[in-house]
């Protein structure tokens, strides 16, 4: 049994009123392989990440977990207003980096797998925010020049899911269940191949 913790938002987790996220699909899917933590709340933006990944991995055997999956991007990105993305992409890199270096100091034994941030669909958006694709790539390049400076792996779940068909959403971000399976999917292979990685 291999000990997995999660890090992400509502992609993640999705919501008590029924909106699945690929946490579920991943804990049907790893039953019996992988034993999942995780917080219980929404991990949000990169610097809120930073600012509680402490507390959430006090609710864990730290010197267990073997592989930690995270993601912090769609929450960055969010304009409001017609403002810029909340977190400027300077802030959300020096965030991200120190995300990292805590993450890897909390989890002594575990590799890292940072998943990149999912599309949106941009038309359907209405209201005070919305999220840009482009803002969404900017983001997920940044992201992978910090992995890869930390000798990081990365897992494109943007180039995994511009590929669905619209009925894997269930709205302009979340998915519904047959997105969040084929997310867990590709988590589960690229999270399973790193734990058999060899040093």
């Amino acid at each position: 049994m291999h000990h997995v913790f999660l890090l992400g938002d509502s992609i993640r987790m999705g919501r008590d009123d029924g909106l699945p996220g690929y946490e579920p699909a991943l804990r049907a899917l790893t039953a019996g392989a992988w034993e999942i933590h995780s917080p219980a709340e929404n991990c949000r933006f990169a610097q809120y990440a930073l600012r509680y990944a402490h507390q959430w991995a006090a609710a864990c055997n730290r010197e267990a977990i073997s592989l930690v999956v995270f993601n912090a991007g769609l929450w960055d990105v969010l304009r409001i207003l017609g403002d810029e993305p909340l977190t400027p992409p300077e802030v959300y890199r020096l965030m991200l980096a120190r995300l990292t270096r805590r993450l890897q100091a909390l989890f002594p034994h575990a590799r890292l797998l940072f998943l990149t941030s999912t599309p949106t669909l941009e038309a359907h958006y209405t209201g005070d925010s919305c999220r840009k694709n482009s803002d969404i790539r900017h983001y997920n390049a940044i992201a992978c020049q910090v992995m890869e400076e930390n000798g990081l792996a990365v897992l494109d779940l943007f180039a995994l899911a511009e590929k669905f068909p619209e009925d894997y959403f269930l709205d302009h971000v979340h998915f519904a269940a047959a997105g969040s399976k084929a997310l867990a999917e590709a988590i589960y292979e690229a999270g399973q191949a790193l734990i058999n990685k060899e040093e």
